[in-house]
């Protein structure tokens, strides 16, 4: 997986995570979610969910013992 894939992923995930909570609230718009995960907010948990994937494609990859 490219790195510019995995930033992608990892973008998907947090809007994912956001249309989660939003159904669960009975939020029918994201303009909230849009205003909240701008800049800093936004590059931190996209760098969260990038270490992660990185971290499963890791171990996907180990050998099975």
């Amino acid at each position: 997986m490219t790195q510019d894939e995995i930033k992608i992923l990892a973008e998907n995930a947090l809007h994912q995570a956001c249309a989660f909570m939003q159904d669960a609230l009975g939020q029918k718009y994201g303009d909230i979610a849009g205003m909240f995960f701008t800049g800093e907010k936004e590059d931190e948990i996209q760098a969260i969910f990038e270490d992660y994937i990185k971290t499963e494609i890791r171990f996907k990859e180990l050998p099975n013992d």
